[in-house]
């Protein structure tokens, strides 16, 4: 694979960290609007926010990226789309159930996780030890996402422990998209995930409706109405979903696992530059440090490396990784 198609996948994967870096802000913020609006009704308003979220994403993909229409009649693609849409599901279920009980920071630390869960599978799976380069990166920047925001404080309640369940499904995300995406085309299996997921969180939605016969339709029409909703839903299906996860899926493959796993690890750094930017945190001395391990891990790692082909058609690294 050429330098410059790794480095136009690193331009496209680092677009995603940044608008990754919006997401818990508009999940958080549409949670809360939900709960002022319907009180205790998690599975009602995740149904709600998740269903605009990808609904809207699955309508407009084919109408804006022509391209995800091809083959997507495939019996691999369906499988595999399916496949992808399922740990995405679970994913991000479990994120969104667990911000109700834990602090955003605390959210982003134990989500970033996924960076070592990434390196643990590809090395079972390719049957080899991850490199020492590889492994210090890794080490560097889940240090950094710990720490960014403050040293982060665990309880390990049912929240923090739904949300490094959370972790591991992203990383076996990670690691699917990149072996699913190298035999099929990948933004058909991305428009048939997004799909997927809105059936599923149309079907949750039910499910949150039938648990609570006291909230009436209108009610729920009224807080997708809301601005305090509608405004993060629609900014998580549009950028979040469509825009983020079409790239993830397009350009990951040019990656190998590990490498784009401590790629996203950059989201916390944008996270925090963001609510610095709002106005929403100040600057200290940790998020200097923690943005420091966490962009010091992905120079380590080498974001803009010399490359050779390799037999499996991904970035390698010259030199031990």
């Amino acid at each position: 694979m050429s330098v410059r198609r790794i480095h136009i996948a690193l331009l496209a994967l680092l677009t995603v960290t940044v608008i990754w870096g919006w997401t818990f802000s508009w999940m958080k913020s549409a949670i809360e609007a939900g709960a002022a609006q319907l009180g205790e009704a998690m599975p009602l308003i995740v149904g709600l926010f998740m269903t605009v979220r990808f609904g809207l994403a699955a309508l407009l993909m084919p109408i804006l990226i022509p391209a995800s229409r091809r083959g997507v009649g495939g019996a691999g693609v369906v499988r595999d789309g399916g496949l992808i849409a399922a740990v995405l599901y679970l994913g991000f279920l479990l994120q969104m159930f667990g911000l109700e009980g834990v602090d955003p920071a605390v959210s982003a630390f134990l989500t970033s996780l996924y960076v070592g869960f990434v390196a643990l599978f590809s090395s079972l799976l390719d049957r080899r030890p991850l490199g020492w380069v590889a492994a210090t990166g890794v080490l560097l920047v889940t240090i950094g996402a710990a720490f960014i925001s403050g040293p982060p404080r665990l309880s390990f309640g049912l929240p923090e422990w739904l949300t490094v369940l959370c972790a591991v499904l992203f990383a076996s995300h990670i690691v699917a998209t990149d072996r699913i995406t190298r035999s099929q085309p990948p933004l058909a299996v991305a428009w048939l995930s997004f799909c997927w997921v809105g059936l599923g969180s149309a079907g949750l939605l039910a499910y949150g409706m039938a648990r609570r016969p006291d909230v009436s339709i209108e009610q729920v029409l009224t807080l997708l109405m809301t601005h305090e909703f509608l405004q993060p839903a629609l900014l998580a299906g549009l950028l979040g979903t469509l825009v983020a996860l079409s790239l993830l899926t397009n350009y990951q493959k040019a990656l190998s696992p590990v490498r784009a796993a401590i790629l996203y690890s950059l989201e916390p750094v944008w996270a925090a530059l963001i609510a610095l930017g709002l106005g929403q945190v100040g600057l200290s001395g940790w998020l200097v440090f923690g943005g420091g391990m966490l962009l010091a891990g992905n120079l380590w790692r080498g974001i803009w490396p010399r490359v050779r082909p390799s037999p499996r058609g991904v970035d390698e690294q010259e030199g031990p990784a």
